[in-house]
């Protein structure tokens, strides 16, 4: 049964709110992030308030993020990132923060970037960031909503 229009529509909203697309792929593995410098800037900001929120600290507290609600930040004693999301203390996510910051400072639209072992030797899949332009729609990056109404 394919989704109503109404359930599209209110998935493209929650892409652009979000900021950026995102999807985990096998080959090669890892979380692929695609958006604008501005768009894949809401994901810093996210981590921010993730981190800020003092009742993330405890241990297993996490918040999902996206229309789908795949993407998982999740407090524990070790960073890590799999096909089940991102891990680590507060301090681990606040330095991943970092990573993602300083890597769109100094890559534009058409590049990319990989933050894997310099967040932790124990990710598995690595967050993958394809720059696109400011003009992009991360709704149009999702294969689910192509051949819908816009």
């Amino acid at each position: 049964m394919c989704p109503s229009e109404a359930t599209n529509q209110a998935t493209r909203d929650e892409w652009r709110e979000l900021g950026f697309y995102y999807v985990t792929q096998e080959e090669p593995p890892g979380w692929l992030l695609v958006g604008s410098v501005t768009g894949l800037s809401k994901l810093v900001s996210l981590l921010d308030d993730y981190v800020q929120d003092s009742r993330n600290a405890t241990l297993s507290e996490h918040e999902h993020y996206g229309p789908y609600m795949y993407l998982k930040v999740q407090t524990s004693e070790a960073p890590q990132i799999d096909r089940q999301g991102i891990r680590g203390s507060q301090a681990d996510i606040r330095r991943l923060r970092e990573l993602i910051e300083a890597g769109l400072r100094v890559h534009g639209p058409g590049e990319s970037f990989v933050i894997g072992s310099d967040y932790s030797q124990s990710v598995e899949f690595p967050l993958i960031f394809q720059v696109r332009e400011a003009a992009l729609d991360p709704a149009a990056c999702d294969p689910e909503l192509r051949g819908s109404a816009v």
